[in-house]
């Protein structure tokens, strides 16, 4: 009877083996990680005022791939046979880097056309059974972009637990130059040449030098006319060069846009996990049942007939 050779398993065997994979797994990983297309993305959907047809408000793709990928129009596939334009890139193809994300922002529409016909897709946007899907045309060819990025958003938590809070930043800005709450005026410097410079004041910058050639004074803060007087003096004296000054005065500037606002803070305290883990969201599953009942109610009674 032939017999094969037997292979000792040894340890200078094993090892050599081990390597041998290790280097065929990292070539496949690099080549995978080349080849193709794998691009993924997201898209949601807003309804305005300003229009009366749902519309696509904003769409991510993130490119997975160690290469980039030519975009020359960007859709959104809507079942079988709809394929709405959110981007039409071929005067200017999108390059999309390897491992790059490209974000897009779209504002409400006049409406929607075909053949010079005006359309209506809302039913189609509204029936969460009806597929949609992002497709690229690229230099590839046609790609579907799967919809497995996951976004996440604490408002989702806030549905489920109304213990929840979603604090965001209120801030006023002028010309890309954030300005805190404790600014009292905002003074634009505009020179004839050069570039314009923009200085928050506060209200006891008197106490420092904050300009090169002269210090402010307590009755310079008073008021923003005070102020103004107080710079074109100073431009009189040659020791402020500024073709143009504006002052802002920020407290109007709060009352007008923040007038919506309850100004007095009130602190958050530190809820626990077992508060709000446990306790949040039976207060919320309370809270919805007894939303629900009451709604249940009125729509009974407005379903009984009028006498």
């Amino acid at each position: 009877m032939l017999r094969l050779p037997t292979i000792p398993f040894t340890v200078p065997n094993l090892i050599t083996v081990a390597i041998s994979l290790t280097a065929l797994f990292l070539t496949a990983r690099n080549y995978l990680r080349k080849a193709g297309i794998y691009v993924r993305g997201v898209f949601t959907t807003a309804s305005s005022r300003d229009c009366d047809d749902q519309y696509v408000a904003e769409f991510i793709l993130e490119n997975l791939k160690d290469r980039a990928v030519t975009i020359f129009a960007i859709y959104l596939k809507i079942g079988h046979h709809c394929y709405l334009e959110l981007e039409n890139l071929e005067d200017k193809p999108l390059i999309l880097k390897a491992f790059e994300t490209y974000q897009k922002h779209c504002g409400p529409i006049e409406f929607y056309s075909v053949n010079m016909h005006r359309v209506d897709l809302n039913e189609l946007f509204a029936d969460r059974k009806i597929k949609k899907r992002i497709i690229l045309s690229t230099s590839d060819g046609k790609y579907t972009v799967p919809s497995n990025m996951r976004r996440w958003s604490p408002v989702h938590n806030y549905f489920q637990n109304y213990m929840t809070i979603l604090p965001h930043p209120v801030r006023t800005s002028l010309k890309g130059t954030d300005l805190g709450g404790n600014v009292k005026f905002v003074v634009e410097f505009i020179p004839e040449k050069g570039k314009e410079e923009i200085v928050p004041i506060h209200a006891r910058d008197y106490e420092l030098k904050i300009f090169r050639n002269f210090s402010l004074t307590r009755e310079a803060l008073s008021s923003k006319e005070a102020l103004e007087q107080f710079f074109e003096a100073k431009k009189k004296e040659s020791k402020l060069q500024s073709g143009t000054i504006v002052v802002h005065d920020m407290q109007e500037w709060r009352e007008k846009k923040h007038d919506s606002y309850k100004m007095e803070p009130f602190k958050i305290q530190y809820v626990g996990a077992f508060e709000y883990h446990v306790v949040g969201r039976i207060y919320s599953k309370y809270s919805n049942w007894k939303t629900d009942r009451e709604n249940r109610r009125l729509r009974l009674k407005n379903q009984q007939p009028k006498k």
